[in-house]
């Protein structure tokens, strides 16, 4: 049995989430002049970001039982934290493929930014909602394929 610790940096989450409504916001102001106000991420917004931050921890954890050995508990503060990160320990089978690990981090990580995209464009921006719920769930499917993957046995002659 092997084991694997990802952690999942709450503050460059919620970094990628602003400069996607920022980028966003910027892109529509051709068509709707409000568009940057309504639909980019402020600090006054980060304790909806949190209640989303912990619902994908939530749905991360879920996904992760089959492996799961400790998981950082994630509570929902009252005003935001910003240093609880997501920090899963998995227990793997021998033959998995260590190779994977990084595409591993990586699909979650893009799991909980989209996550919380899709969440935050059900307030501000419903065009988008569906793309990146749909990208939410493909990403944690990769993730959980790649931890089901094994390495091909190995014989020694």
């Amino acid at each position: 049995m092997q084991t694997m610790t990802i952690t999942i940096d709450k503050a460059q989450v919620l970094h990628e989430v602003a400069k996607a409504t920022a980028y966003t916001g910027v892109k529509m102001m051709g068509d709707d002049p409000t568009a940057y106000d309504r639909i980019s991420t402020t600090d006054e917004d980060r304790e909806i970001l949190e209640r989303y931050w912990v619902e994908a921890c939530s749905l991360a954890t879920d996904t992760l039982k089959p492996w799961l050995s400790s998981v950082e508990p994630q509570p929902i503060h009252h005003g935001v934290d910003i240093q609880t990160d997501y920090e899963v320990t998995l227990a793997l089978s021998d033959r998995y493929d260590s190779n994977l690990t990084d595409a591993v981090q990586s699909a979650l990580l893009s799991f909980f930014v989209a996550t919380i995209l899709s969440k935050w464009y059900r307030l501000t921006n419903k065009g988008e909602t569906e793309a990146y719920a749909n990208e939410a769930t493909a990403l944690l499917q990769s993730v959980e394929d790649k931890l089901y993957y094994k390495k091909a046995p190995t014989y020694n002659a």
